[in-house]
C-alpha cells in the first residue's frame, strides 16, 4: 500500500499540517511507502529558515527530516513555486525534494493506493 499526502495549505495557522506530517511519519515508521506532494500554499512547508516556536507552533521540519530517514519521496509543484516567486534554493537544503510539473501530479496520484489532501 502506497500513501500520498497532498499538502495544499501553509504550514502555520492550521493544525492540519502538523497532524498530516505526524500521520505520514507514523506510516513511514511502519515501513509504509509515503509520499508528500506540496502544492499551492503547501509549498511553504519545506522552506528553510522557519522559526515556528516564536509564534507558538510546532516545528514541522523535524517530521520532514524523519520522513527522509524512511526514504519517503517529497515533491514540490514547480508552478506553485513560480506563482509565489520561489525557487528550489528557498527550500530546506537538508531535504531531498524533487520539483515536478503540475502536469505530472495526476501520474503521481495514480501511483498510489491512497491519496489524501490537507
Amino acid at each position: 500500500m502506497r500513501i500520498l499526502f497532498i499538502i495544499r495549505k501553509p504550514p502555520f495557522g492550521w493544525i492540519h499540517i502538523v497532524e498530516a506530517l505526524r500521520l505520514a511519519a507514523a506510516g513511514g515508521s511502519l515501513a509504509i511507502p509515503v509520499t508528500l506532494l506540496f502544492i499551492d500554499d503547501g509549498i511553504y512547508c519545506p522552506m528553510k529558515n522557519q522559526f515556528p516556536k516564536v509564534i507558538g507552533y510546532s516545528a514541522i521540519d523535524r517530521f520532514l527530516r524523519m520522513l527522509q530517514n524512511f526514504e519517503s519521496k517529497l515533491y514540490v509543484v514547480r508552478e506553485s513555486m513560480e506563482e509565489r516567486g520561489l525557487t528550489m534554493e528557498d527550500l530546506n537544503p537538508a531535504l531531498n525534494i524533487e520539483s515536478v510539473a503540475l502536469s505530472d501530479v495526476a501520474k503521481i496520484v495514480a501511483q498510489h493506493d491512497i491519496a489524501t489532501t490537507f
